[in-house]
């Protein structure tokens, strides 16, 4: 694969290490990118704020407290 196409795969990449999903390989080459590139630095921070709201939502509902509208919506 041609480094450029790696770069734009790296990249692409920024939120699925931040949910934690990547791969150890795949991680592991990430983290390596990082070291280089503050644009993806700067999208796993954002990212992880999202995870962290979202974990937070996830966390503090119960099924069956979802208003009416929501659950027809399922």
């Amino acid at each position: 694969m041609p480094e450029n196409m790696r770069a734009v795969e790296l990249h692409r990449d920024a939120g699925a290490y931040a949910l934690g999903v990547l791969g150890a390989a795949d991680a592991c080459r990430f983290e390596q990118h990082l070291a280089d590139c503050a644009a993806c630095v700067l999208r796993v921070r954002e990212f992880g704020v999202v995870v962290h709201h979202l974990a937070a939502y996830a966390h503090g509902l119960r099924p069956g407290c979802l208003p009416p509208s929501a659950r027809w919506r399922r």
